[in-house]
């Protein structure tokens, strides 16, 4: 990560060099765009994108405050639209978004779409995965099962559907969560040239105890991956609502922003598995 970060700052630096030197030597390139020549990342805002570029995450994240849009998103098609994935009449109370810089192995600048779509359909890989607990101060299993099904009515366990694109397809998917039990999920997909993303919407209800903590379709988790070619961007995006309840608000607000954590680690630790294996 540390190495990637270089790379690309000396990349910003090398860029605005010769903007400078293309002003001095011949004003007939000043219609060049500074933006694309400036941000290896033209998709993000600028300003955002540095910030990535120093820490390597960018988080943003609202409780009970009014604000229900998502900023921090891709600005392409498929980002864009992650936006417009909230469908109930009562806004959410939890807003959360980060960006993530993953840098990939290697010195190859390949598109790597392919493999990312793979990951991201790839629902039994969450079987087992982890997250840190706030309310507990320690690691703990967010996924005792997790796997694609053929339909929420009937539940049947089917393999992961990896092959060919991902572009509008649309599974359903079991979970069983190590807070809230067991619960369904519909998630859609879309992907493109260099784009992958994924919207996965509750479509039961996260029970905590006897207490009906997110009723269906007020959970949403917004996934993206953008490959750069030299580096990859995720982005991921949650919006949810539950009830004015003081205990529950509290470990909701906490646990939704750990799950988010828990999410890019599994696809990172998936991907740079991936790709070293191919190395080998």
């Amino acid at each position: 990560m540390i190495e990637s970060r270089k790379r690309l700052a000396s990349a910003l630096l090398g860029c605005f060099c010769f903007f400078v030197m293309g002003n001095v030597f011949g004003q007939e390139n000043a219609s060049v765009k500074v933006s694309s020549e400036w941000n290896p990342c033209p998709e993000i805002d600028e300003a955002i994108f540095q910030q990535l570029l120093e820490k390597g995450e960018v988080r943003t994240q609202y409780f009970k405050e009014d604000v229900t849009d998502f900023t921090l998103f891709p600005k392409t098609d498929l980002g864009t639209a992650l936006d417009k994935t909230w469908t109930e009449e009562k806004e959410p109370v939890f807003v959360s978004e980060s960006l993530f810089l993953i840098d990939k192995p290697g010195d190859s600048d390949e598109l790597d779409t392919e493999l990312i779509s793979r990951i991201m359909r790839s629902i039994s890989s969450m079987e087992g995965i982890e997250y840190y607990s706030n309310s507990d101060k320690k690691m703990k299993t967010l996924y005792y099962q997790s796997y694609t099904i053929d339909s929420i009515e009937d539940g049947n366990r089917i393999p992961d559907k990896t092959g060919g694109s991902a572009d509008n397809l649309s599974i359903c998917a079991f979970q069983e969560d190590g807070s809230f039990g067991e619960n369904y999920y519909q998630i859609d997909y879309r992907q493109s040239e260099n784009e992958v993303s994924m919207v996965i919407r509750l479509q039961d209800s996260l029970k905590y105890g006897i207490i009906t903590a997110v009723k269906a379709n007020n959970l949403v988790f917004n996934i993206d991956v953008l490959d750069k070619g030299q580096y990859l961007v995720m982005y991921i995006g949650a919006k949810v609502r539950f009830p004015a309840i003081s205990f529950l608000e509290n470990k909701l607000n906490k646990s939704f922003g750990a799950r988010i954590a828990a999410l890019h680690d599994w696809f990172e630790s998936n991907y740079i598995s991936a790709k070293e294996a191919e190395s080998k």
